[in-house]
């Protein structure tokens, strides 16, 4: 991090000799990606689609790691810092790594990752910026090779950033002793991400930059389910836990409980159920199975959704009766469908968590990676807190 505190302060100087601030305010503003296929593109693979869950599964054969990453923003009206981190961890062993681990942060080693995206806000010369994207650990480009400047989307870098930690961190458990058969890896997140702009999008940005963002985000889809491939191929059941449903638009297109209320997103449908069917969720269930094919990749996920109740309330309407999120994998796997959801309920109802509690761990973990070394890079800057940003995720 000792590099990172240099370079602002060579920015700050700058900046004080009269650079120019280049910051365009349109790369803070948020931007929409939708999840969502044609009506042809999915179908209920199973009747009935909805069904209880069983809550007493079999002890998994193999260990369960989970995958997430986490990104923090340090932000002044010269520099854009996106500091990200990311972990494969065991809990139930404690096997796994971390990316960046303590020795890389400080220094003493090469980080096992790319985690810091690094936009300076001010006109530079080229060998300034050169130097910037020779610094070890820094992305200075998106997946296809465009460069960060200022006018990129924000909230699309910090996205890339996870993604390409999540891609890095596959990469290095694929080739390692975790991936045995027999093993499983939750991912946090759907197994492929959608790179759909609905049309209001094109009102803030440009087609050609969208077209940019979409082309990245393809890109990193077709190499994660490369990896993901060669994952099963070796025996290790891969799924995506999907937690954020407001959207994704699913359930709507294939209406598995003959609701007919339009296009509303997946959330809004599991909702609009619980009313309709007038009583108190008592115990869990499950929508699904569920195929999606994505003709542009020639990708075909299978996925479920599990609906758990929090707690039991005398009716079902209002937040916090429930809690939703969707299981997804790739469709050539040679597990068993109920093994998938075997996996899923026994790191989570079998716990007594409602969310797979591998995932909860792990979520934790990455977080305080990523305070850790903000916090650290304020205390060697004398930033203020003020100077870290909020970006909402875009899914």
């Amino acid at each position: 991090m000792k590099y990172l505190a240099s370079l602002i302060d060579e920015l700050k100087k700058q900046v004080a000799n009269g650079s120019r601030v280049v910051k365009e305010d349109s790369s803070v503003k948020p931007i929409e990606i939708i999840d969502d296929v044609a009506p042809r593109q999915i179908e209920i693979l199973e009747e009935p689609a909805i069904k209880q869950a069983q809550i007493k599964p079999p002890p998994p054969i193999g260990d369960i790691f989970a995958l997430d990453t986490s990104s923090r923003v340090i932000e002044t009206p010269y520099v854009f810092i996106g500091i990200g981190a990311g972990s494969v961890y065991s809990r139930l062993t404690g096997r796994g790594f971390d990316a960046p681990h303590a020795a890389s942060i400080l220094g003493l080693e090469k980080p096992l990752c790319n985690h810091v995206v690094v936009i300076p806000e001010i006109e530079l010369e080229q060998g300034f910026t050169n130097k910037i994207s020779s610094m070890s650990g820094v992305l200075a480009s998106n997946p296809i090779g465009i460069p960060y400047t200022s006018g990129y989307s924000k909230h699309v870098v910090l996205m890339e950033l996870r993604l390409m930690i999540e891609l890095c961190l596959m990469k290095t458990f694929l080739n390692s002793n975790y991936a045995t058969p027999g093993s499983t890896l939750l991912i946090d997140g759907p197994i492929t991400y959608p790179f759909y702009f609905p049309a209001e999008t094109s009102l803030t940005w440009s087609r050609d930059k969208l077209k940019t963002y979409s082309d990245s985000l393809e890109f990193l889809n077709s190499e994660r389910v490369k990896i993901v491939d060669r994952l099963m191929k070796q025996g290790v059941l891969v799924v995506g836990i999907v937690k954020r449903l407001v959207k994704s638009y699913y359930l709507s297109s294939v209406d598995p409980a003959k609701l007919s209320v339009g296009r509303i997103n997946d959330e809004a449908y599991i909702m609009m159920l619980l009313l309709r069917v007038n009583k108190t969720l008592e115990k869990p269930f499950i929508i699904g199975p569920i195929r999606v094919k994505h003709e542009t990749s020639n990708i075909t996920r299978l996925m479920w959704y599990i609906v758990v109740p929090r707690r039991i309330y005398p009716v079902t309407s209002g937040m916090g009766n429930f809690v939703s999120y969707r299981v997804e994998l790739l469709e050539n796997n040679s597990h068993r469908k109920d093994y998938v959801l075997e996996q899923i309920f026994y790191d989570s109802f079998h716990t007594g968590s409602l969310l797979p509690l591998s995932l909860l761990v792990v979520d934790r973990r990455v977080k305080k990676i990523t305070s850790s070394m903000v916090t650290y890079l304020l205390y060697m800057t004398g930033l203020t807190e003020e100077s870290t940003g909020q970006y909402i995720s875009v899914l």
